[in-house]
This record gives C-alpha cells, structure tokens and sequence, in this order.
C-alpha cells in the first residue's frame, strides 16, 4: 500500500503546509481520507487517473477536512470520471455536502458519475473494493456541541475515525481527537482476537504529545504516522521518537510532511 500525506497542517493556517488529506492507494482500491487539502491538483499533476479515488472518507464537518471536496467533484467532472464515487460520511453533514455541491451548480444529472452516500455512525461497516472499513465515533466536537448544538441543531457535530483492513492488514486512521483514549477500542477490539495494527496514521493537535504515546504504550503498532499537528514539532522528530520509547511505544514514528510518500507491505 502506498500512503501519501497530501495535507499535515491542523486547524490553523500555515504558510507551508496544507490541511488534511491522506491517500491510500493498492492496485485494487484507492481511498482517500479527508479533503482538506488540495487533492484535484495532485491527481492531475501525478497523472492518477479521474476514476480514482473509489471512496473519500470524510470524517467530520471542519473545513480543514472538507474544504476541497467541491473542488475535487469539479475537477473529476471536468476530466470525465464515470465510475462511481462512494462517500463515507455523517449523516447531517452528508446532507449539507448534497446541498452544497447542487449550490455549487455540480448537479447530479450534469457531472457525470454517481455518488453513493454511505451513512457513518459508531461500528459501522463497508466493503470498499479489497478495503474493509469500520468507523469509530470521537469526542471531537461533543464540547463544542455542548454549547452550539440546541441553537444550531442541523449542523453535524460527528466525528469519525477508520479501520481499514486490506489482505491480512490493518490500518487505524485516528481523525481528530479529544483525547487518544478514543482510540482504545479500535486499537484493541474488546471481546475479538486482537488484530496487529500495521499503521497508524494519528492527528497530535488536541492533546501533548505523552500523553498519547502513554496510551500506545503495549498497543500491537508496528509504526506510527504523526499528521495533522501544529507548525513547530515539524522538525521534532528525534525528540519525539525518544518520548515515545521514554513512555513505552515499541514501534516506529515518523513525522510525515506534505507530499510525502510511504510505502507499507501487505501480506
């Protein structure tokens, strides 16, 4: 599988890097997760195909996760996509995206290739081409909601990670996070055999970072994915590798960087 972090930033606006958006590409299945960055771009410039991805992963309403995906349905219009495009979201938001894009005069009969909207809520379950994914609910946005939802009940204050399963390997995409406990049911699925995570591809925005190493610590990781964190730990890696092992996480970490690559071995 190949992995390619298109977007690294958090919330706020940097000058070097963009916002979220992770590719994960296999000769069968294509998926790409969030579309805070500017994804159209980089499928033309790296001659991918308009076909691709089969699915975006859209984890909650921030537009540093959403803000690119107009866009993208423009530009996989315009370069005459006709295979269909499954979207992976909540619920409300799924309805705000439908209403944006008729807004955004990308109507269903104009653009070409069907949309299939896929409802996510806690353990929900797709097959995606060789992908399985299951969904996992964060705490994200439930402070937030504490204070907005009754006043604006149709705004979706959802968030979801992933688990992808491709062959006999599992990959965890974290989405944003409270707090990395959130991730303990996913990492090690209570009442199932334990499945070994081969990647994990983790935000480090919304709490330190011990304190999410702290929670790894003894989790079946082979590596670790740092995205989606602030501009300065950028060139902490070193430092960040010896917290890790200072706290107990045994397996890799690396600080990845916009447009950057890596290749992961399937079984």
């Amino acid at each position: 599988m190949q992995v390619t972090f298109l977007g690294t930033a958090d919330g706020h606006t940097s000058a070097h890097r963009n916002h979220s958006g992770i590719l994960l590409r296999t000769s069968e299945t294509t998926l790409l997760l969030d579309c805070g960055a500017p994804v159209a771009p980089f499928l033309l410039r790296e001659k991918i195909d308009a076909d691709l991805p089969h699915g975006i992963w859209l984890s909650h309403a921030h537009s540093d996760h959403i803000g690119q995906f107009p866009s993208l349905i423009q530009s996989l219009w315009l370069r005459a996509r006709r295979a269909p495009l499954h979207i992976y979201a909540p619920p409300s938001l799924a309805t705000t995206l439908r209403d944006y894009l008729e807004k955004c005069l990308l109507f269903p009969e104009l653009i070409g290739f069907p949309i299939h909207w896929h409802d996510l809520k806690p353990g929900a379950r797709f097959t995606l081409g060789a992908f399985e994914l299951r969904a996992f609910a964060t705490n994200h946005l439930v402070n937030l909601a504490s204070f907005f939802q009754k006043s604006y009940p149709g705004t979706c204050f959802e968030c979801y990670g992933a688990t992808v399963d491709y062959r006999k390997n599992r990959y965890l995409y974290s989405a944003d996070l409270a707090l990395p406990q959130e991730m303990r049911g996913a990492i090690r699925q209570p009442k199932q055999k334990p499945k070994r995570i081969q990647a994990l591809f983790c935000e480090l925005t919304h709490f330190p970072e011990k304190a999410l190493f702290e929670e790894l610590a003894g989790a079946a990781i082979d590596s670790l994915w740092i995205t989606h964190y602030p501009d300065h730990l950028g060139t902490e890696q070193a430092a960040l590798r010896k917290l890790a092992r200072k706290c107990g996480f045994k397996g890799e970490v690396h600080v990845m960087h916009d447009q950057q690559s890596c290749q992961l071995k399937s079984v």
